[in-house]
């Protein structure tokens, strides 16, 4: 093989590669809340539908020892609406009369809002989240 070819080669599986890491990328991540920059989602994510519209996912996250409580309001329902009301929190299973890691907006215009750190990882938890009135609730994660 000459050396042109092996390079038109190399330089094709290059590409090659290249497109395949594009098209099978991972999906865009929330930020990182402010006191923990290493977080991972746990459970899974609960959308809240408002008014037949798709408008809000739920999450919570594990790091630095904490859990999360996580809301973020999709495009499509900021693009209709001029504001809206956030509350997230960590529900602790063997205390559930009690919010842990409460995060609250009230008339915001932002797409995402974190919770507090929540002391709690060493029990079972999941978040709710509210959008307005419109709430929802993650998996239970032990």
């Amino acid at each position: 093989m000459s050396i042109l070819r092996r390079t038109t080669a190399i330089a094709a599986a290059a590409v090659a590669a290249a497109t395949v890491s594009l098209v099978n990328a991972s999906p865009a991540l929330a930020s990182t809340p402010a006191s923990c920059s290493s977080v991972r989602q746990i459970g899974t994510t609960r959308v809240l539908t408002v008014g037949g519209m798709e408008a809000a996912s739920v999450k919570q996250y594990y790091g630095c020892g904490y859990n999360y409580a996580y809301i973020y309001v999709w495009e499509q329902y900021r693009n209709t609406h001029t504001n809206w009301d956030l509350y997230v929190h960590v529900i602790d299973h063997s205390n559930s009369g009690s919010d842990y890691g409460v995060g609250q907006l009230n008339n915001a215009t932002r797409a995402e809002l974190w919770g507090a750190p929540a002391n709690t990882a060493a029990h079972c938890t999941h978040v709710t989240g509210y959008l307005n009135s419109t709430g929802g609730s993650t998996s239970k994660v032990c």
